[in-house]
């Protein structure tokens, strides 16, 4: 959501429709979505201003009669009838924070939340996958032709739409659509607008928050192809089963849309991103795509600690501590512990080399041995990033990290002086300005590291690094 709105209409509980009061439901880009009730569905109750009623479904019937499910909301503040001796009594108000709101149909139960399609529009997403059906003529002769004679030309084509599956149960699609200006007897302006969507499609009836965190693997993705944040908008869900008989027009299928908050700051939708701007388009690997995702969705359960590590960078792009730092070294070696993490000495050899010791130290320092024991055959940072490097090392990456060891000691010392603040580590540790150049250097060997990951050909990865390195990193290639 990018705009402030909001919706008048009639509030009731599903068990009690009779018992309809009168409200506004807001949208605040700052605040999120909050319900305003002239009245109160407990007015007969005597319950404390101080209580706090959750309610998992209230519905609605706004003034140009859409349907409307608020999901998961609770109350924030509210005022009781006030008695007052020989005066009427006035009418209580409440106010409550909404988590989800479905528009197009009343739910009452958790079990009705179930679909088998999403589709969304995504900021930036029709600029990445850059497919258009309009046909631009550069025959230069025949274009000043026209202009001679003044007259314009345009031809459009539907795309076909792109599918991939994504799992055995889900198929991933682009889909286009063309959206153009009413005719009049007199016309005077024509407006043509294609839009691509991204949509979800199940074999099976999903819960609703299956349907949104396959919808943020995909929209993680796209951040890593952008180097920066996205956001989806315009959610439509619908099943099979959920229709509406419109009498003589026939039975259509209902399009419920969900609104969800979101605090982000985000440009303008108007703003069109240029594919310079972006780490990698759908372009770049269009024939490698249907194997790229599948991976992503087949890896992301075992990555998503790290990933939203990662992920976070990108959210709090205008703001850089020692925290983001941390974040990224944290980031790093979650990932490298989760795809080829191997103990320092085979098990058994270690195991061994266990026994004996305890057999010749006295058993009153076998407590703190036994310790130490538990964690001393993971590898340490130093040896996870040496690992990394190697793994995404190509000549862009070699020029990032012209000294490897100077790297990663910065990394290292830096990462254990920020979370012990030791005095020995201070004046080793990166400060300011070179600390966030140090971060800069460990997120794109991050997003390198997840791409290969998935199946990038390191030789395509490291040209695009290359096409791209004016705009991502040029800066820190003098450092």
């Amino acid at each position: 959501m990018t705009e402030n709105f909001e919706i008048k209409g009639q509030w009731f509980l599903p068990d009690n429709p009779k018992s309809r009061v009168s409200g506004t439901l807001f949208y605040d880009t700052n605040k999120g979505f909050y319900l305003e009730l002239f009245g109160d569905f407990n007015e007969s109750q005597i319950i404390p201003v101080s209580d706090i009623l959750e309610f998992d479904f209230i519905l609605g019937l706004t003034s140009d009669s859409k349907e409307i499910t608020l999901y998961k909301s609770f109350i924030t503040k509210r005022s009781g009838i006030r008695l007052v001796q020989n005066q009427e009594a006035g009418i209580p108000f409440s106010i409550f924070s909404v988590n989800y709101v479905f528009e197009g149909a009343h739910f009452s139960n958790e079990s009705e939340l179930n679909f088998d399609r999403l589709t969304t529009e995504i900021i930036d997403f029709d600029e990445w996958v850059a497919i258009s059906g309009f046909k631009n003529d550069f025959d230069i002769e025949k274009r000043l032709d026209l202009r001679r004679k003044n007259e314009f030309e345009c031809k459009y084509k539907l795309p076909d739409t792109i599918t991939f599956n994504l799992s055995d149960q889900l198929e991933g699609r682009f889909e286009f659509s063309l959206s153009n200006s009413d005719h009049f007897v007199y016309t005077k302006k024509v407006t043509l607008e294609q839009k691509i969507k991204f949509s979800l499609n199940y074999k099976t009836e999903q819960k609703y928050n299956v349907l949104l965190t396959d919808l943020f693997k995909f929209q993680s993705f796209l951040m890593l192809a952008l180097y920066e944040k996205t956001l989806p908008y315009n959610i439509i869900l619908s099943n099979n089963k959920l229709t509406k008989d419109y009498g003589p027009a026939g039975v259509v299928k209902r399009q419920i849309k969900l609104f969800i908050h979101s605090s982000l700051e985000f440009k303008s939708l108007n703003k069109q991103k240029h594919f310079m701007d972006m780490l990698f388009s759908y372009r770049d690997i269009e024939e490698d795509f249907p194997d790229i995702i599948s991976k992503w969705y087949k890896k992301y359960d075992d990555l998503e600690s790290s990933f939203n590590l990662l992920i976070e960078q990108f959210f709090n792009d205008k703001r850089f501590s020692e925290n983001t730092f941390l974040n990224l070294a944290q980031c790093i070696e979650s990932f490298h512990a989760h795809t080829r993490n191997k103990p320092k000495i085979p098990k058994d050899e270690y195991n061994d080399m266990k026994k004996h010791i305890l057999s010749t130290v006295d058993s009153k320092y076998h407590s703190w041995l036994k310790d130490q024991f538990n964690f001393g055959n993971n590898l340490n940072l130093h040896a996870r990033l040496e690992e990394i490097i190697d793994f995404c090392s190509c000549d862009m990456i070699s020029q990032l990290i012209s000294d490897k060891n100077s790297f990663i000691k910065d990394v290292k010392n830096s990462r254990n002086y920020y979370t012990h603040y030791s005095n020995d580590l201070k004046k080793k540790a990166l400060k300011g300005t070179d600390l966030f150049y140090l971060s800069q250097k460990l997120k794109i060997i991050i997003v390198c590291s997840f791409l290969l990951e998935i199946g990038f050909d390191k030789t395509k990865l490291n040209q695009l690094l290359e096409d791209k390195k004016y705009k991502f990193f040029y800066g820190l290639l003098k450092l």
